[in-house]
């Protein structure tokens, strides 16, 4: 099966392979590159005109990020 190593994942196939395996791995703590790491960005007020801090798109305010990789076993049918 994978190992998972922070930040990277090494990816060897498992010894039993009946049925093409799914196998999903987690990596958290990844801080956000969108608001670099604050979880807001200065934003306008549009009525205003006053500045204030928006919640960051990507990360919803709080701060890093997660990624789920999935991995399909499954036979090479190529040449």
């Amino acid at each position: 099966m994978s190992k998972k190593q922070q930040p990277t994942l090494l990816i060897t196939p498992p010894f039993s392979s009946v049925g093409n395996p799914v196998e999903q791995e987690e990596f958290g703590g990844i801080p956000c590159e969108y608001c670099h790491g604050n979880g807001w960005f200065v934003g306008i007020e549009e009525d205003t005109r006053d500045t204030i801090r928006k919640d960051c798109p990507v990360c919803k305010g709080y701060k890093k990020l997660k990624a789920t990789v999935t991995i399909n076993w499954s036979a090479d049918e190529g040449k």
